[in-house]
C-alpha cells in the first residue's frame, strides 16, 4: 500500500514537472512561430517555411558572412560578417529601393533568405517580409 502510494506521488510529480516544463518552453516556441509566420495569419505555409529555413541557415551564428560587394559596403567594422545593425541598414536601404522600383535583384545572402520563389528577384511582398523580420 505504501509503495503504491509512493509510486503514485512520483507519477504525479513527473506529470507536474512535464507540464511546467512545457508551459515554460512555450514562449520560445511562439517567438519562433511568430518570426516564421510572415503574414501573421496563424499558419506557416510552404513559402514562409522556406524563408524561415533560409533565414536560419544564413543567421545560424547571429551574423551573416560577407560574400558580395553589396554586403561588403555595409560591413562597417570590416570583420567580414554582417551583424544585426549592419544587416538592418542593408535591409532598410534595399527595402526603399524595392518600394521605389517594385523589385530588385537578389544581391546578398540576407536577401536570398527571403527570395521565396528562388527567381533571383525580390518583389514587394518578399521585401516586406524581410523588413519585418529584421526590425
Amino acid at each position: 500500500m505504501q509503495r503504491t502510494f509512493f509510486l503514485f506521488l512520483v507519477m504525479v510529480f513527473v506529470c507536474l514537472y512535464c507540464a511546467v516544463t512545457a508551459i515554460l518552453a512555450a514562449p520560445a516556441k511562439s517567438e519562433k512561430f511568430r518570426h516564421a509566420d510572415k503574414n501573421a495569419d496563424g499558419v506557416i505555409d510552404a513559402k514562409e517555411l522556406k524563408m524561415e529555413k533560409n533565414w536560419e541557415k544564413t543567421y545560424r551564428h547571429g551574423k551573416a558572412k560577407v560574400n558580395t560587394p553589396l554586403e561588403h559596403k555595409y560591413d562597417a567594422n570590416g570583420d567580414g560578417w554582417l551583424d544585426e545593425a549592419e544587416s538592418k541598414e542593408l535591409v532598410k536601404d534595399r527595402f526603399e529601393l524595392i518600394k521605389t522600383n517594385g523589385k530588385a535583384k537578389v544581391d546578398s545572402a540576407v536577401e536570398q533568405a527571403y527570395d521565396a520563389n528562388n527567381d533571383g528577384i525580390l518583389d514587394q511582398d518578399e521585401a516586406q517580409a524581410m523588413k519585418e523580420a529584421v526590425q
